[in-house]
């Protein structure tokens, strides 16, 4: 064999090696000697899925469906520990799950339950959020196996499958890992939504959040958000009323009232009262949110938010 037939052999050797390997030549453009960083990644242990093939009564169902998500350790009614991997560190971290929210609604003509799992990191950071993971349920035949004729057309409701009409994975709320406080809230007859009270701090300011998330056509959205408190109480070490403690001392909070007609795409109106004092002084003042059905939201007015406070 002669030297210039071995050296090309010997070439596609090497180059068969690489791809094999995943190797990326050191000259090729947008080659680097440094792994790509990992993302870090709250693990709740099952993939998402239309339809959860579980049967028996509510809180079996309930229950089944907790566990093929979350594991063996789950119950509905206190927390349970468990662990996720953070690949930033490369390691198992200790986590807290709860059943933080449930109740069967009827929307539509068919009963639901809406359905909030907590999760808080024990061992987090002051400015990691906590996380929620909503779901909407509903028991009834699958619509699509039943028009094929399939298994579950011909089952008595008990045996019905537990379908999955609306998810949320992996929100990122609160701090401290903590997520917050989630109720169902009713904005309409049959229009129900998670609210999601939560808290944050930046630079001495604290604001209060409230967010309403709701399903609208199988996907759940944010319909409204808004402030429900906010200081700057700390920044000024100021424990007392913000008259007493000198210029630039503001806390201010928001109450809402939802409305009971003239409902809008299915959802009524909200009284937001804002009272206290703010950056310009005392605050007492009114905001109607009229649910825009174009937007599939509350339009909030920009003074309502007071960001120019939350900003000074």
């Amino acid at each position: 064999m002669s030297s210039s037939l071995r050296n090309r052999l010997a070439a596609v050797v090497i180059a068969t090696a690489a791809g094999v390997l995943g190797c990326t030549p050191a000259s090729e453009p947008g080659a680097s000697s440094e792994p790509a960083k990992p993302h870090r990644v709250l693990d709740t242990t099952a993939q998402p899925e239309d339809t959860v093939r579980v049967r028996g009564d509510h809180t079996q169902r309930l229950l089944a469906f907790l566990r093929t998500r979350y594991g063996d350790k789950a119950v509905l009614d206190a927390p349970w520990k468990d662990a996720w991997e953070d690949t930033e560190v490369e390691a198992l971290r200790p986590v807290t799950r709860s059943v933080c929210a449930r109740d069967t609604v009827t929307a539509d003509g068919h009963e639901q339950t809406l359905l909030a799992v907590c999760q808080t990191l024990d061992d987090a950071a002051t400015v990691e959020p906590g996380r929620v993971d909503l779901y909407v349920l509903r028991v009834g035949t699958d619509d699509g196996e039943a028009n094929r004729g399939g298994m579950f057309a011909p089952l008595p409701a008990k045996k019905d499958p537990l379908l999955v009409l609306a998810q949320r994975l992996q929100g990122p709320y609160g701090r401290h890992g903590a997520p917050g406080t989630v109720q169902i809230a009713q904005l309409g007859p049959q229009r129900h939504a998670f609210q999601i009270t939560h808290e944050e701090h930046r630079r001495g300011h604290r604001r209060v959040w409230r967010s309403y998330i709701a399903e609208h056509n199988h996907r759940l959205r944010d319909v409204a958000r808004y402030r429900d408190h906010l200081d700057n109480l700390a920044l000024h070490r100021c424990d007392g009323h913000p008259a007493d403690c000198g210029e630039g001392v503001f806390s201010i909070d928001f109450s809402t009232t939802v409305g009971d007609s003239n409902a809008v795409d299915g959802y009524w109106p909200l009284t937001v009262r804002a009272s206290g004092h703010d950056c310009t002084g005392p605050a007492t003042a009114f905001y109607h949110l009229i649910f825009d059905a174009r937007q599939r939201a509350y339009p909030v007015p920009d003074d309502l938010q007071r960001d120019g406070c939350a900003d000074s």
